[in-house]
């Protein structure tokens, strides 16, 4: 059971909380048409929450080439953080794979799995360069640590100090969405890059974010949403995987945390990273999700959660578990989801006079 001063935090903190598939079996659900398109054009073009606000400056970016092709200038860009976004000098790092082509171009914004896999990015990265031959630019944002301290929470004895790893945590992915907020502030100030043409893509983690981002920034023209979901909490305390199992043993034989308990505490914390906190604020034409049928970690009520949050787009789902999904997105399966994700950016980017 908690004690009794970290259940008075808790009370405080609910106040404040406003990949081997072989040809893998899809189920495709298109936009059920009930959710009513919005244009971009007549929403907002500032942060509508408050967890979300921060002060609009100009940002000093580290922006240096460290490759270059026929088509592209590959450029390392790094600037502070807002915050503490857990990353190595508290710096949001990028690499700008700007178009040599003439003119002003959209540019897509990939997110990482942070701390984990980087093939997924990479990978969507250099299908947008090659398939676009010059006309998309791409923001590869990089992610080498966690947001979340796990290593930390599997071994913490001091269940105080395991509960303030938590809000870290959440702090951290609330003021990741603020960076991203602010990096699109700079793309849209660049004359190379479209500023009505900005789009968004997450894998995992951060398509846990990425709802999040799409909902506090209508610049954001196009999403996609891969493996990701709703509701965080039930993520984090029921997904099947060596960092989170780990985390959910410690906690249950060490504070004795349950299961459930584990959710409910952390429910308020994640509340402001929470999709179906935001429901109706994207158009639901403009997002596509990929998610996997038999995902371990991500449980089906979190990833329906997230379709109907989103306004019921078009869904994408795939007969494998969590890892073995993102098979879909190599050779082994065709590149099959990088050829969907492809055909989305060129309907909502580039329109029927570039394509």
């Amino acid at each position: 059971m908690l004690g009794h001063h970290l259940r008075t935090r808790w009370i405080v903190v609910l106040f404040m909380a406003t990949l081997i598939t072989g040809c893998a079996s899809r189920t495709h659900i298109t936009s059920d048409g009930r959710a009513e398109s919005l244009d971009p054009s007549v929403l907002p073009r500032t942060q509508t929450d408050p967890h979300f606000h921060y002060d609009i400056a100009p940002i000093e970016a580290d922006n240096h080439v460290v490759d270059r092709n026929r088509h592209y200038e590959i450029r390392r860009l790094s600037f502070p953080s807002i915050g503490d976004n857990g990353q190595a000098g508290n710096l949001v790092t990028v690499d700008y794979h700007r178009s040599l082509a003439p003119g002003s171009h959209p540019v897509v914004i990939v997110l990482p799995i942070w701390g984990r896999h980087i093939y997924p990015s990479n990978a969507v990265t250099r299908t947008l360069r090659k398939r676009s031959n010059g006309r998309i630019h791409v923001l590869n944002v990089l992610g080498a640590d966690y947001l979340i301290d796990w290593p930390k929470l599997a071994v913490e004895t001091d269940e105080d100090v395991f509960f303030d790893t938590w809000v870290e945590g959440a702090e951290r992915e609330i003021t990741m969405v603020i960076d991203m907020k602010r990096l699109v502030d700079w793309a849209e100030d660049r004359p190379e890059i479209d500023g009505d043409r900005i789009a968004l893509i997450g894998f995992s983690h951060g398509a846990m974010l990425a709802p999040a981002l799409a909902a506090q920034e209508p610049r954001i023209r196009a999403t996609v949403l891969v493996m990701g979901g709703a509701n965080p909490h039930e993520v984090i305390a029921r997904c099947v995987g060596a960092r989170t199992e780990n985390v959910q043993l410690h906690a249950e034989e060490t504070f004795g945390w349950t299961k459930e308990e584990m959710a409910a505490i952390l429910e308020p914390i994640y509340s402001p990273m929470n999709a179906v906190n935001y429901p109706n604020r994207v158009d639901p034409n403009r997002i596509l999700i990929f998610d996997a049928g038999k995902d371990e970690c991500v449980p089906e009520s979190a990833r329906d959660a997230l379709w109907k949050a989103m306004g019921h787009p078009e869904r994408y789902t795939i007969n494998s578990d969590h890892r073995h999904a993102f098979y879909t997105m190599t050779p082994l399966n065709f590149n099959w989801m990088r050829k969907k994700i492809w055909s989305f950016y060129k309907e909502h980017l580039l329109g029927p006079e570039n394509q």
